[in-house]
């Protein structure tokens, strides 16, 4: 009698199904599904400014507003999951990004490229540029949020990663956005970057939890034009570079994960972990080095010893830079850890921050040795947790 019935009642959904469909294709068949965009096209989940509401909304309820499904751009060799959205890094650009039960909706209502600060304080670096965008945030989910600009990055043309100004003060456009975002509210405030003279934006990335997939990237409307030209690299499989550990001759750096190369500038190395895979390159090597900060400055008989850095993302996830991440061993045999707090330099700023995928970032490492120290290796290590280590050996 249950299978009988259960077989009535899918015959009759089914009857239901396709007299629903009928009426749909008969309803719509002459209005304009039309050509798709090209955003459609490629997959873009793009929206403009919400109008308000013409229908009465009742006390304590919230207008319903529809929210695109995010995909992703295929055709771009970042924001490929599924739960990426892309849209176009242009003034009143509006998209949404759902992640769980949250749903964000940013506008990007202005882009100063070249913003100034009545801060005299606020300065960009001799051949650096501010770059400057008002933000609009809209909580269109059912929990708050709190939101600032650290959930922002900037990707340029060279595939260098940018994280924005911390706590920047004296623009017009704004304060710099950091607030918790209610259920239904908005916040407004600026995300400022300080970029190299000539160097172009990639993509806008708004990344509103870091334990989850979901992504937003504002693209430069020439971002595809860039890529099949190749104008801008795409990431290529990379294996680790190097000798291995087992194999190196060293007290040090003993397991077949690790690589060793020699300490001296214009030397690259690389070690995987997984599937992510790091790769180091040592651009200088400064023994004595020097700060203009009068605050940041060695102890009686020690000195500064820098190197600077370039690191790319070989790998398939985004990983974070710290100055935790190094080492240098000395020829005494003491180890020292590098210096977190120091500013100055005029080889460039501490090596922090958010790589994504193909992406770079230069900055430096700094130590406190004694005068007379000599390096015996500086290392790199990502993951405590794993065996992979990256050794320059000094030759």
């Amino acid at each position: 009698m249950r299978r009988f019935l259960k077989a009535l009642l899918i015959g009759a959904g089914g009857l239901l199904a396709i007299c629903v469909l009928i009426a749909v294709l008969i309803s719509g068949g002459g209005q304009g599904g039309g050509t798709p965009t090209p955003a459609e096209a490629s997959g873009q989940v793009v929206t403009t400014a919400a109008a308000p509401a013409t229908s009465p909304v009742a006390p304590g309820e919230r207008a319903a507003t529809a929210t695109p499904a995010p995909q992703a751009t295929p055709t771009l060799p970042w924001g490929t999951s599924k739960e990426d959205v892309h849209a176009t890094l242009a003034e009143g650009q509006t998209a949404e990004l759902r992640d769980g039960k949250m749903i964000y909706r940013i506008t990007i209502e202005r882009i100063v490229d070249g913003a100034t600060s009545t801060n005299s304080f606020q300065r960009p670096k001799e051949g650096n540029r501010y770059y400057l965008l008002v933000i609009l945030v809209e909580n269109a989910g059912d929990r708050s949020s709190f939101l600032t600009a650290s959930n922002f990055q900037l990707r340029t043309i060279t595939n260098f990663d940018y994280e924005p100004v911390f706590a920047p003060v004296g623009f017009t456009e704004g304060e710099g956005l950091s607030q918790e975002v209610s259920p239904g509210g908005k916040a407004r405030g600026i995300v400022v970057f300080e970029l190299p003279e000539g160097e172009q934006p990639l993509f806008l990335k708004f990344d509103p939890n870091p334990f989850t997939s979901a992504e937003l990237y504002f693209d430069a409307p020439n971002a595809l034009e860039l890529v099949q030209s190749g104008a801008v690299s795409q990431p290529t499989p990379a294996a680790p570079e190097g000798t291995p550990g087992d194999r190196a001759g060293k007290s040090w750096g003993t397991s077949k994960n690790d690589r060793h190369v020699p300490l001296a500038p214009g030397q690259s190395g690389a070690i995987a972990d997984g599937k992510q895979v790091y790769r180091v390159t040592i651009v200088n090597i400064v023994d004595g080095a020097t700060s203009s900060n009068m605050f940041v400055q060695p102890k009686e008989g020690q000195k500064f010893w820098l190197v600077q850095v370039l690191f790319e993302n070989a790998g398939t996830s985004s990983i974070s830079l710290f100055p935790t991440n190094w080492a240098l061993r000395t020829q005494d045999g003491f180890d020292h850890e590098a210096e977190i707090m120091v500013t100055g330099f005029a080889e460039g700023e501490l090596l922090s921050g958010e790589v994504g995928p193909g992406g770079k970032l230069q900055g430096i490492v700094v130590f406190q040795i004694p005068q007379d120290a000599k390096p015996l290796f500086l290392k790199f290590d990502p993951n405590p947790l794993t065996s992979a280590e990256l050794y320059f050996d000094a030759q």
